[in-house]
């Protein structure tokens, strides 16, 4: 019998200490170790080993995480918080993107190609990123808060002109 056989998956352990409030982990580990035998004894280990990621991953929630203090330090709370706003701009980026599908599904009146969609989220993704790069760079309030501006003014001419040609140009969509 291997020895690896008898103990769970060792990345998932390592996501527990790294989640589990100090003062929570001795007593949660003896809890899983227990279910995990009894998980060996009546499945076998491949069936343990993934019930036992599933625990873990279940038992992440705020009230075993307490603060996140002994997470992480100022700095990489800093991070985090650069990358939540790169995921936000995604994020929007996709929902703004999902109005007209829906609305393709509903009326004919909307037809857009899946060239629309990419240069749309070119379009969003682009105004986003440069967005963040405002963000990140400009420490002063009134730049970034005219930038902004010009920014979205431009991204609504653009979008305009692609829509329904109001300048003209051979990019127009009419």
């Amino acid at each position: 019998m291997n020895k690896k056989e008898n103990k769970p998956s060792q990345l998932a352990m390592r996501f527990f200490y790294w989640f589990c409030r100090p003062d929570f982990r001795e007593e949660i580990e003896g809890d899983l170790m227990e279910q995990f035998n009894i998980y060996y004894k009546n499945y076998g280990y491949n069936k343990a080993n993934e019930l036992f990621i599933k625990e873990v991953v279940f038992l992440f929630r705020p009230s075993i995480i307490g603060n996140f203090n002994h997470l992480t330090n100022t700095h990489t709370m800093e991070i985090i918080n650069q990358n939540k706003r790169l995921v936000t701009i995604l994020a929007l980026a996709i929902a703004i993107l999902f109005i007209p599908l829906i609305a393709m599904n509903i009326t004919n009146e909307v037809n857009w190609t899946l060239f629309d969609f990419i240069v749309v989220g070119v379009l969003l993704v682009g105004t986003g990123l440069t967005l963040e790069l405002i963000l990140r760079k400009i420490k002063t309030l009134k730049y970034r808060i005219l930038l902004g501006i010009v920014l979205f003014i431009t991204l609504f001419l653009i979008w305009a002109e692609l829509a329904v040609g109001i300048f003209g140009t051979p990019f127009a969509g009419s």
